[in-house]
């Protein structure tokens, strides 16, 4: 493994979750590549197994933009590796749409490949060419999250893929909800109107993607199958974007001047319940310092309004 370069293990990591970060977007992608090549191989009008593998493990794929890898030429193969093999499972759905003669889920793949292509050059732009640091934290805590969380969600989806009514293939809705629970832990480290806009739209597409698709479940018209495709393409191009977004610094509070800020407070409140604890006369004066002061600036208020309003009359 020496080959990767790794970073030096911080707070909320050890060197087995450098590892995990490395190989579990590979177990991501490849369970796609492997659902949507079984699904052009094995599909049949009455039903075959597919998606459920990948839709439970291509959160991870999105998570490759925090790969732990200090060579730019190494994070470089790593990404382009990702992107191929992303692309081929894209390529094998594709292949199934036209081999069905389907021309709306052909389109639909086609967007996706250029999806990810926009994807694979912003990774590229970002880690390799600018060597920019990502902020976004992922963590051990995260990891264990996900799981948690999938845990619950998967029990109102297996049904989905267990119903012998209906097709079933690759979805990332799943991945997408849990990402934007994910992302929306860093709002408070947002600046600027891009990144937050971009954010609550990708909830929405998110949303309007996973409603449609319920409705499709329980009232069986493609109109819903259709609204949470291109919901879902949206999605995709939202959440790509974030990631995007936030190699670049100015779209975030920097945690060096946050934490800086919060110990001053902290500083600040010490003082002030030492001041009530030890000095409740320095508190009084304090108190009627301030209440002399702002008497002070409404009888001035009144003293100007009261020269405006003879100056007009005169």
């Amino acid at each position: 493994m020496k080959f990767f370069d790794l970073h030096e293990p911080e707070d909320g990591k050890d060197r087995f979750f450098l590892y995990a970060m490395i190989i579990l977007p590979f177990i991501g992608s490849g369970s796609y590549l492997f659902d949507a090549w079984y699904y052009y191989l094995h599909y049949s009008d009455q039903r075959s197994y597919c998606g459920l593998l990948s839709t439970i493990l291509i959160i991870f794929s999105y998570l490759q933009y925090a790969a732990p890898i200090r060579s730019r030429r190494t994070r470089a193969i790593y990404h382009i590796l990702l992107f191929l093999v992303n692309e081929g499972a894209i390529l094998g759905y594709l292949c199934a749409s036209i081999k069905q003669h389907t021309t709306f889920k052909i389109i639909i793949y086609s967007f996706f490949l250029l999806i990810e292509i926009y994807f694979i050059i912003g990774l590229l732009y970002c880690r390799v060419y600018n060597d920019s640091e990502f902020n976004i934290i992922v963590e051990n805590k995260h990891l264990f999250h996900f799981m948690s969380r999938l845990e619950v969600i998967l029990t109102i989806f297996i049904p989905m893929y267990l119903n012998f009514k209906y097709e079933s293939f690759t979805r990332n809705t799943i991945a997408y909800f849990l990402l934007f629970d994910f992302f929306s832990d860093s709002y408070s480290r947002f600046q600027g109107i891009w990144i937050k806009l971009t954010l609550y739209l990708f909830v929405t597409a998110v949303t309007v993607s996973v409603a449609s698709e319920w409705f499709y479940f329980n009232d069986h018209q493609h109109v819903y199958e259709q609204i949470s495709f291109i919901a879902e393409i949206l999605s995709a191009f939202l959440c790509d974007t974030i990631i995007i977004l936030q190699f670049f610094p100015f779209h975030f509070k920097t945690r060096h001047v946050m934490s800086i800020a919060r110990q001053a407070l902290d500083f600040h409140n010490d003082v002030y319940k030492n001041t009530i604890k030890h000095h409740p006369v320095v508190l009084n004066n304090l108190v009627l310092t301030n209440q002399c002061t702002l008497s002070n600036n409404k009888l001035n208020k009144m003293n100007s309004e009261s020269h405006s309003i003879i100056e007009v009359f005169c």
